[in-house]
């Protein structure tokens, strides 16, 4: 099998990837004939990677920081993408992961810098290989078109007019992209600090990589990115480490983040009737089971840059039927099947259950009307939280009431958290209401 050369470069070694074959000068799958040629352009954007700089192939998360790009890129609707590298560069520089053309349609073509060029009127999103960018760069420039660049302290990205990109590139290798005619910049944290998909607000970042301690922070700093909303003191102090370490295994291999979203909802749900038939020690291993594949799963999809919309909305969609189906059936073991009974474990399940919904109900009302989470609104909810009543807070109680055979006393403080985790909703929103709010959304 034929394999992908840069422009001007022998590679010998051909079997270290047998996954990419050489057509046309383009780098792409033998099995995704689908894909788009270079010379059939694509409306959108071409991508333009400078991965001449050794770090570019550096390894973050599973896969190099310029196939970190590409996904990027193609998350964005990109469908091509020229990757110039040095003359002398390894063959390493061209690998790419297996898994890449199966997630995502992109042409990819490696080309060494004294050949890059680029023909025709498309205009192109020109990024640093050794840089590890923020999606909102990307999405912002895309968004404003061309003759734009985002300007961060160390690096910058830029949405390049063909006639732009050339003149760049005649200018030498240590010309500054900000600096050509014409071209409006913007400051890095001009750019949108809410991220909606997350629920949280986080400032916005190109980081250039040049040694491995550049490496190792911005690794910290992808993976904390991949907290959705305001974590809990279980999450923070409890799994955090845990978990980063399955998923920086994980992000070595092909593993689906779909199939552990798959086995966490069967997780969370398999805990029900072990909870209802008095099965309790069953019922929590299960549940925790379920709570750390859910954390993996999210995060390695974001880590690797292989996310489903589809999966994501059926998670969310099973859990909170899922836990609010773990009180009741913790209700059911503890009344003997007498929910209706009026015994203080039937008041207990059915106190827990309404407060639950209505703590769903207000908290989503929340964010509707302001278009961002209660659970970081300010300083003071994101503190709250870390021992609010969330599921992680109540599988902790009950794991606690298991262990010591003291269940029932552990579901009363369930309910109580609950209630206690409402009535601070209640006021808090409120009192932004009336006060104003405190975030901003774009």
């Amino acid at each position: 099998m034929a394999q992908p050369q840069p422009a001007g470069r022998s590679r010998q070694n051909v079997s270290c990837l047998p996954w990419y074959v050489a057509v046309a000068d383009v780098a792409r799958s033998a099995e995704a004939p689908h894909l788009l040629r270079m010379t059939d352009l694509s409306p959108a954007p071409l991508m333009w990677i400078d991965a001449t700089r050794p770090a570019a192939i550096w390894h973050l998360w599973g896969m190099t920081l310029v196939e970190r790009l590409l996904r990027e890129g193609a998350r964005q609707g990109l469908r091509q993408a020229c990757v110039v590298i040095d003359a002398d560069a390894p063959f390493d520089s061209t690998r790419l992961r297996p898994d890449l053309t199966r997630l995502h349609d992109m042409d990819v073509r490696f080309v060494t810098a004294a050949r890059a060029g680029l023909n025709g009127s498309i205009s192109v999103l020109l990024c640093a290989g050794d840089v590890v960018h923020d999606d909102r760069v990307l999405a912002h420039l895309l968004a404003v078109g061309p003759g734009h660049v985002v300007v961060g302290e160390h690096a910058a990205a830029a949405h390049l007019s063909a006639a732009s990109l050339q003149a760049h590139l005649a200018a030498g290798p240590q010309a500054e992209v900000a600096a050509l005619p014409g071209v409006a910049t913007v400051p890095l944290q001009a750019l949108g600090h809410y991220v909606p998909d997350l629920r949280l607000t986080m400032v916005p970042f190109l980081e250039r990589i040049s040694n491995a301690e550049d490496l190792r922070r911005v690794d910290h700093l992808l993976f904390h990115r991949t907290f959705k909303g305001v974590i809990d003191a279980v999450a923070r102090y409890g799994y955090y480490h845990f978990v980063r370490c399955i998923t920086r295994w994980l992000s070595r291999t092909t593993v689906s983040p779909n199939l552990l979203t798959l086995l966490s909802i069967v997780s969370v749900w398999a805990a029900i009737p072990c909870f209802a038939t008095g099965q309790l020690g069953w019922g929590v291993l299960s549940a925790w089971l379920g709570v750390i594949l859910d954390s993996v799963d999210g995060k390695l999809a974001r880590l690797t840059i292989n996310l489903s919309d589809a999966m994501g909305r059926l998670e969310h969609a099973a859990a909170m039927p899922g836990l609010g189906l773990w009180f009741v059936a913790l209700g059911w073991h503890l009344t003997d099947g007498r929910l209706l009974s009026g015994n203080p474990m039937s008041v207990a399940c059915w106190v827990l259950v309404g407060t639950f919904l209505a703590d769903k109900i207000l908290t989503g009302a929340f964010r509707r009307v302001f278009g961002y989470e209660l659970f970081d609104a300010r300083p003071l909810d994101a503190a709250f939280h870390l021992l609010a009543a969330r599921r992680n807070i109540h599988l902790l109680l009950l794991t606690v009431g298991v262990v010591l055979a003291r269940v029932a006393p552990a579901y009363e403080w369930m309910a109580a958290g609950m209630v206690a985790s409402f009535t601070f909703h209640a006021v808090r929103f409120a009192w932004i209401a009336v006060t104003g709010s405190p975030r901003e959304t774009a």
